[in-house]
């Protein structure tokens, strides 16, 4: 065994052993503190039923639901950064998160009925982060290159700003009912906290996860130029367009039940990169289970910090993101 995939094992061990750490935390903490002992009866059958309609059906779907979004917004960034070439690009700055969170907020500012909002959001977020993605994948393309990285980030960059300002103007139309929901998804609010919202993330989950991890050889050659990529025999333009659709069906189905939670994908793959390197075989699964640390011990600590109105995590992720942002930028030729 070499020293990397030793390397490799403690990390994941690690963050495994991060990720139980804060769930467990995450169990006992909110508007009603639930304690170990609780928790222990509750395992072997013998707790109260109160306690566990909270674990059960409250808690434990959130925590899960952190986990999966944060993992998929990881991975998204990663497939995003690996494809375009780029070290910046984030779901968020590529227009995607914006896209999805207009067709959500259509949704819910022309529906007559949001009783079946649950799977109803999941698709229309993806047809929004999917409409925007071709938008921006048109507005970069040029005849005689393809699609540069540059133009793509600032096309992305382009159509953010214009989903934005039309989410601006939606939501004055919106009830104070339907506002004080589409202003808390906004800040990146793990609003969907039950188990149908698990069985409407997973089938998305589970259609591009496989195919991207499948693909951890072809985004390791995404670091040649296209000529020398053709020469391997990698159709560079093909690829990018499947591995970037993937990665805005994983976003687009995570921000449609997290919100708008923004730079998961931006900061977990440069700090994957620092531990393992560029393999992808290595670097992908380290960049997903660094994205779900964040994103609930995010959660966490937002309803540590304000148990009765609890911080978005979008929030908490932020704060740090933000400053990281500004020290990539300042890093990065």
């Amino acid at each position: 065994m070499n020293m990397m995939t030793k390397r490799y094992r403690r990390w994941l061990v690690g963050l495994s052993a991060l990720l139980i750490a804060t769930t467990l935390v995450s169990l006992q903490t909110g508007q009603l503190a639930i304690g170990p002992q609780a928790i222990g009866q509750l395992l072997i059958g013998q707790g109260q039923a109160q306690d566990a309609l909270i674990l059960v059906d409250f808690r434990m779907p959130r925590i899960i639901i952190a986990i999966l979004v944060g993992f998929a917004l990881a991975i998204a960034g990663e497939v995003l950064q690996s494809t375009t070439q780029n070290p910046l690009v984030d779901t968020g700055f590529l227009g995607i998160n914006s896209g999805a969170g207009i067709a959500v907020l259509l949704f819910i500012t022309f529906a007559a009925d949001q009783g079946s909002q649950i799977f109803i959001l999941p698709v229309l977020a993806l047809i929004g982060a999917l409409v925007s993605a071709v938008v921006i994948v048109i507005g970069a393309y040029q005849k005689s290159v393809g699609i540069t990285a540059n133009r793509l980030l600032l096309t992305g960059v382009a159509v953010s700003t214009c989903f934005s300002a039309l989410m601006v103007l939606l939501t004055l139309k919106l009830s104070p009912d339907n506002y004080q929901f589409v202003m808390t998804w906004l800040a990146g609010s793990i609003w969907g906290s039950s188990w149908p919202f698990i069985w409407a993330l997973l089938p998305w989950l589970l259609l591009t996860l496989p195919y991207i991890f499948s693909k951890s050889q072809t985004l390791d050659a995404f670091v040649l130029k296209p000529d020398n990529m053709r020469s391997l025999g990698v159709d560079f333009q093909k690829q990018r367009l499947y591995l970037i659709g993937a990665a805005v069906i994983l976003a687009g189905a995570s921000v449609s039940i997290s919100g708008g939670i923004g730079f998961i994908g931006l900061i977990t793959p440069h700090i994957a990169r620092r531990i393992i390197g560029y393999q992808h075989r290595y670097q992908l699964l380290l960049t997903g289970l660094l994205g779900s640390c964040f994103l609930l011990v995010a959660d966490t600590c937002g309803k540590l910090l304000s148990p009765t109105a609890e911080i978005p995590a979008g929030i908490i992720v932020a704060l740090i993101g933000a400053p990281y942002f500004i020290y990539l930028l300042i890093k990065t030729k």
